[in-house]
């Protein structure tokens, strides 16, 4: 089973033993697994990763849990007594198979809103550096920071028609509202006067020291292949 995992920037978790050290390429394994208690913890919603390691010095990957696998489903978490680090992914691969996550089951709860994170229907936005935002409706619109990840999915009567993945940086400009034309993202309209000052505002906050950059360190992780929204 492919899932989702974030560490510490060092590779460490915490678990009931103590601190883990984790390595990329490796299996591990333990006697019992037990979501919330025993086991290695993952997620199996990419997205879910950020609930408990937020951007800031956290790292992600995706990973495959074997043996005795126990789901809480109120939260996504996942314990298994096999777990294998198979690679490491950045923010915006975790965005990207976040949204193939939600192409692939579309029928489940994927609305949240965190600190570094907001999927919403319709209309979604990110005032945090390396935060992800992501809108999904008929007609979805999104905007970040510069460094926010941004997603794009089109649903038409309950079917997921088209998804594209950008990040705020180059020619994708900051704080403006981005929609999808056809399959390609496009600038809804030029930026307000007013919503840029917001926009310049939230950046300047983020460059200051924000109390969203601190994560929330304890055990997590989750799923899928390369996803191609670019």
């Amino acid at each position: 089973m492919i899932v989702y995992k974030g560490m510490r920037g060092n590779m460490t978790c915490t678990m009931g033993k103590g601190i883990y050290q984790y390595e990329v390429g490796k299996t591990y394994r333990e006697e019992q697994s037990k979501a919330a208690n025993t086991g290695f913890h993952s997620v199996e919603n990419p997205l879910y990763v950020l609930h408990w390691y937020g951007t800031g010095d956290s790292r992600y990957f995706m990973c495959e849990a074997g043996g005795s696998i126990d789901e809480a489903k109120e939260d996504n978490k996942i314990a298994s007594t096999e777990l294998t680090i198979l690679k490491e992914l950045t923010i915006k691969e975790l965005a990207g198979h976040g949204m193939m996550w939600m192409v692939n089951h579309p029928s489940r709860a994927w609305e949240h809103d965190i600190c570094c994170c907001q999927v919403r229907k319709d209309q979604a936005e990110m005032k945090l550096k390396g935060g992800v935002a992501i809108a999904r409706g008929e007609n979805p619109r999104v905007r970040g920071v510069a460094g926010a990840v941004l997603g794009l999915i089109r649903e038409e009567e309950g079917v997921i028609t088209g998804a594209r993945l950008l990040e705020v940086t180059g020619g994708v400009r900051p704080w403006t509202w981005y929609v999808l034309d056809g399959d390609t993202p496009r600038e809804e309209k030029e930026t307000g006067k007013h919503e840029e000052e917001i926009g310049h505002a939230a950046e300047a906050n983020m460059a200051e020291g924000s109390e969203l950059e601190k994560p929330d360190h304890s055990p997590e992780g989750r799923r899928y292949p390369d996803p191609g929204l670019v």
